[in-house]
């Protein structure tokens, strides 16, 4: 629980109202009650703010006044990050205490440290290093070789295969398999011969990735997940793939062999990169774009194959149009001699 005042000091907001006001949570602007901080974000959901019971809005500087006439108020520069910091201080995650659950399995080969917590069921085997805080939950496997970061968080179910090296303060979500053989096989004559996958996968710092994700382990060398970058659910990362820094790849992108993901990309939802492709830093790639060649840097692109945003958006026109231009054409043609019209379909 935390006063207005302290928390428009903590998120360095200019407070309207009673800074004394004592809250106990945060929630969304048609769920909030008394006692509760909610947040504007969009100038749409003020028709929500009549019904509204919150305590406390957030606003940008944006937001007219009198828009929120009645309620007290906390003006920030940025109200999706100002929530963020809001959020965190009223989250109360579930304890977890250090130590090895005596129905884990622990290989007498794998380091821990004394902080690290192995919850009830889960398997580190031999050779593994488990980081201080970091904590495997249950049923979570965890292969011989690899190493996990300081503060890690590794969700049930998770499957980590061998010499897999994950940062620190690196989050993976339930049901996520890392360091799998990646698809690859070539035709020996009469049947399809496996290629060895015999490199690695190294997940940077403060990288998080969501449920049901597949990274695959590079034939040679490593697949690489850059440091802060963002994977969703149902994600499939290909061997021999990089991504760069601080990305945001979404939900069912699905990003082939050997192909190079720059910083600061954003692939949103069924994105799909070609094999051996560089996406060059800073681009933004539209749902459902199929990515079939090089990239340049700072590229907004849409469609597939892809193609820059505005001239994706032009084709889009131009396809709605087509039916009343070919009944135009139709008039056109039977306007014509008889010759001529049969002529055209020759």
């Amino acid at each position: 629980m935390a006063t207005l005042g302290v928390i428009a000091a903590a998120i360095n907001g200019q407070l309207i109202g009673d800074g004394d006001i004592r809250i106990h949570g945060i929630a969304g602007i048609q769920a909030a009650s008394e006692g509760e901080i909610t947040f504007l974000t969009h100038a749409s959901y003020t028709k929500y703010l009549p019904l509204c019971r919150a305590s406390g809005v957030i606003v940008g500087k944006k937001t007219s006044l009198d828009d929120v006439r009645g309620f007290n108020v906390i003006i920030v520069d940025n109200p999706d990050l100002a929530y963020i910091r809001v959020a965190e201080m009223f989250e109360a995650p579930p304890p977890i205490t250090p130590g090895i659950d005596r129905l884990a399995y622990v290989s007498e080969s794998a380091e821990i440290a004394p902080g690290a917590s192995i919850r009830p069921f889960a398997c580190i085997e031999s050779g593994a290093v488990i980081g201080e805080r970091a904590v495997i939950h249950s049923f979570a496997y965890i292969g011989s070789g690899c190493v996990i970061g300081e503060g890690s968080v590794i969700h049930p179910h998770v499957t980590i295969y061998h010499d897999t090296k994950i940062g620190r303060n690196v989050t993976i979500h339930a049901n996520t398999v890392i360091g799998c053989d990646g698809f690859g096989y070539t035709w020996d004559g009469g049947k399809h011969a496996k290629i060895p996958q015999i490199g690695s996968v190294i997940i940077e710092d403060d990288v998080e990735i969501g449920s049901n994700t597949s990274i695959d382990r590079a034939s040679l060398g490593t697949t690489v997940i850059g440091k802060g970058t963002k994977i969703d659910n149902l994600v499939q990362v290909a061997h021999n793939v990089t991504i760069g820094q601080n990305s945001i790849i979404v939900s069912q992108v699905g990003i082939a062999g050997s192909a190079r993901i720059g910083n600061n990309v954003v692939l949103a939802g069924q994105v799909g990169v070609k094999d051996h492709t560089t996406v060059g830093d800073g681009v933004m790639a539209g749902g459902g774009t199929g990515i079939t060649k090089d990239v340049p840097p700072g590229s907004l692109i849409w469609g597939t194959p892809h193609a820059p945003h505005k001239e994706w958006m032009k084709l889009q026109i131009y396809i709605k149009k087509l039916p009343a231009l070919f009944e135009r054409i139709k008039k056109i043609e039977n306007k014509l001699p008889p010759e001529d019209n049969d002529d055209r379909h020759k």
